[in-house]
């Protein structure tokens, strides 16, 4: 599986998330309606400091915080979700309103490039590699 061919969706009436891995031409539907893919080209405009999801490596862990500035976390204002793939592997972690920004991942492939996700309820999808 290539990271190009990752897309994202999601469902304006219910919030599900649907990942498309291997058909692109594929639109997946929801709550009886078409879901809205979401754009991931957010990586370098304004407020950034607070989205941009940060990748760092340990020796048997890969964790990504979100912002240089940790995102808040709060009914109005969250970040719901975060993905991190090597191009092979996928995980996802959905973070609650007690939850900091910060996600622990299994160790990944570092010898690639790694591409983390993470979805903010107003701001969209934020993207970042290593």
């Amino acid at each position: 599986m290539g990271q190009e061919g990752l897309k994202f969706y999601r469902c304006n009436s219910c919030g599900n998330l649907f990942l498309v891995m291997i058909d692109p031409s594929v639109t997946p539907s929801c709550c009886g309606t078409d879901m809205q893919q979401l754009d991931h080209t957010r990586h370098s405009h304004e407020g950034s400091e607070s989205h941009l999801p940060i990748i760092e490596l340990h020796e048997n862990y890969t964790e990504v915080r979100v912002g240089l500035q940790l995102h808040p976390m709060s009914s109005q204002h969250r970040i719901e979700w975060v993905v991190l793939t090597d191009g092979e592997r996928i995980e996802v972690q959905k973070l609650g309103l007690t939850t900091e920004p910060v996600v622990r991942f299994s160790k990944m492939n570092a010898s690639g490039k790694l591409r983390a996700y993470a979805f903010c309820n107003i701001h969209g999808l934020w993207e970042s590699e290593k």
